[in-house]
């Protein structure tokens, strides 16, 4: 069986099926005399991802049809050179390591924990390289994105219960961006939240409107906020001296102090970091980097393609740390310390000058950025698990109207307790999250999907026991005491109001359980 010679995508009732030795078997195409690239008439890749800038010369050549056809890599003998063409995809979906929903986590674990929690920080960073290396393969390896091949491999019935879910994940990810843009309007002028909230709708539209410009140019604006915030946050982890040896404890072996009223804040992490949109984010965004379907060249683009959002990933391990520092040496032991969060954090800033507009600035950047994101992956998602197109704007006004709503509700009624929304938010992805890597891994280690590009025996196992383990932990979270969900009703007397929460819980538990079997 073969799995890269394919050209284009195949039908949906196609992307299943396993190639015949004739038709998948035979010699690839040749590359260019230059050996550099070649030309084939195929369709334009997702809006919004472009090839390097770097490579526009070579984007587009004439057809013998006098028509214009994207270009394919090949290895061009500079190493720099091919690293360059793959350098997007990875960077644009790390924005969400950095998002407000990332920094309430942080600010959690730090205020709540000090620095025990950071080995939690640390291995959801590892697992989420993993993860964007599993979302490599299905889209270089399978050329399909993860909605599709969810959508191919099911019924109509899951196809939409997945699509489902698939939406929801979405939408409360947009939550804590909604929620960021809130806080930094109050941070600049002193309005109430929900004005901010209302005004986040405006401000993602002003922002995709850069899209005019190339999206890069919008990802550098991105870089630059948040690098000015970055960079800010070092300083002030610098200058409140962070406990060395706890932090090098709490990153190595911090585990060992774990306790039942961490679970919330450690499944809090995982979610905020290894987000389930991202897995479908990836498997798209990979999509624009075409390639010569040769095998040596298709596995260079998947080392490549790999290697490209470590460093990102790595980048944000040491910002989302900083945060964890100062929270644990400013916020640990205040009075309330565990309601501490995006709304308040910067007034602990000890050392930074208009520390509350930098904060705000790490906000709004953060949060426009990210919202980016969830709305190119509505699209993705809705292409994939439904054949529905829909213009950028269009999906960013739909996502962002049902993200507002509850948004405006909290911060109308319950304007204190913002925060705790995005802890709820943050928890319930880490719950979500099987929803989407389950699928990912079955797929990619799937030998009829993949055919020899299917990982070694111990990588499948190693693979399968990492969602089982992602599973258990939110498992055990549904119910635990401590975890944030249904543990509350096995430390209250019984009632009937607890007897039909425990109903809940267990249904919830049956299906979780259904669905990852």
């Amino acid at each position: 069986m073969a799995c890269i010679t394919m050209s284009g995508k195949r039908p949906r009732h196609e992307l299943l099926r396993v190639p015949q030795e004739d038709e998948d078997d035979r010699p690839c195409p040749p590359a260019g005399q230059n050996g550099h690239h070649v030309n084939v008439p195929e369709g334009s890749p997702p809006d919004g991802f472009v090839a390097d800038a770097s490579f526009s010369d070579h984007s587009s050549m004439p057809t013998e049809n006098g028509e214009t056809a994207p270009y394919r890599w090949s290895p061009s003998g500079s190493s720099w050179r091919d690293m360059l063409f793959f350098v997007g995809p990875g960077f644009m979906v790390c924005i969400a390591y950095v998002d407000p929903g990332n920094y309430q986590a942080d600010i959690q674990a730090g205020a709540t924990a000090r620095y025990q929690l950071l080995w939690t920080l640390w291995w959801s960073s590892i697992l989420s390289i993993y993860v964007q290396v599993l979302c490599v393969r299905l889209a270089i390896y399978g050329q399909v994105t993860l909605a599709e091949v969810q959508a191919s491999d099911n019924s109509d019935r899951m196809r939409y219960l997945n699509w489902v879910i698939a939406e929801f994940s979405i939408v409360i990810t947009d939550l804590p961006e909604v929620i960021g843009v809130g806080i930094a309007c109050n941070t600049f002028f002193g309005w109430p939240y929900y004005v901010g909230v209302l005004l986040s709708l405006c401000t993602t539209m002003v922002f995709l409107a850069f899209e005019r410009f190339g999206i890069r140019t919008l990802e550098v604006m991105i870089v630059v906020f948040v690098g000015i915030m970055s960079v800010a946050l070092f300083a002030e982890m610098a200058l409140v001296g962070a406990n060395g040896p706890e932090l090098i404890e709490g990153w190595v072996y911090g585990f060992i102090h774990v306790t039942s009223d961490d679970i919330f804040t450690i499944t809090g992490v995982l979610g905020a970091v290894v987000m389930p949109h991202n897995l479908y984010l990836h498997t798209a965004a990979c999509q624009s980097r075409r390639v010569v379907r040769e095998e040596s060249t298709v596995k260079r683009a998947v080392w490549l393609s790999s290697l490209e959002p470590v460093f990102p990933i790595l980048v944000s391990f040491f910002i989302n740390m900083a945060i964890v520092s100062i929270a644990a040496e400013s916020v640990y032991g205040q009075p309330g310390a565990e309601n501490i969060g995006l709304t308040d954090f910067c007034y602990y800033f000890q050392y930074l000058k208009s520390g509350c507009v930098l904060w705000g600035i790490a906000l709004l950047a953060a949060g426009q950025s990210s919202a980016i994101t969830t709305t190119y992956t509505g699209q993705f998602v809705m292409e994939g698990f439904l054949d529905i197109r829909m213009p950028t704007w269009a999906r960013a006004v739909l996502t962002r109207l049902v993200a507002i709503t509850p948004c405006v509700i909290v911060s109308v009624a319950f304007p204190d307790d913002l925060n705790l929304l995005v802890n709820i938010v943050n928890s319930a992805l880490s719950l979500l999250l099987p929803f989407a890597f389950t699928p990912l891994v079955k797929y990619t280690t799937s030998d009829k999907f993949m055919g020899r590009c299917a990982p070694p025996v111990w990588e499948r196992w190693l693979l399968r026991g990492l969602a089982f383990a992602i599973y258990l932990l939110n498992a055990i979270a549904i119910s635990a005491p401590g975890g944030g969900f249904f543990g509350f009703i096995f430390q209250e007397n019984l009632s009937a109001k607890n007897a039909i929460w425990f109903v809940c819980m267990v249904a919830i538990q049956v299906f979780y359980l259904w669905w990852n079997a």
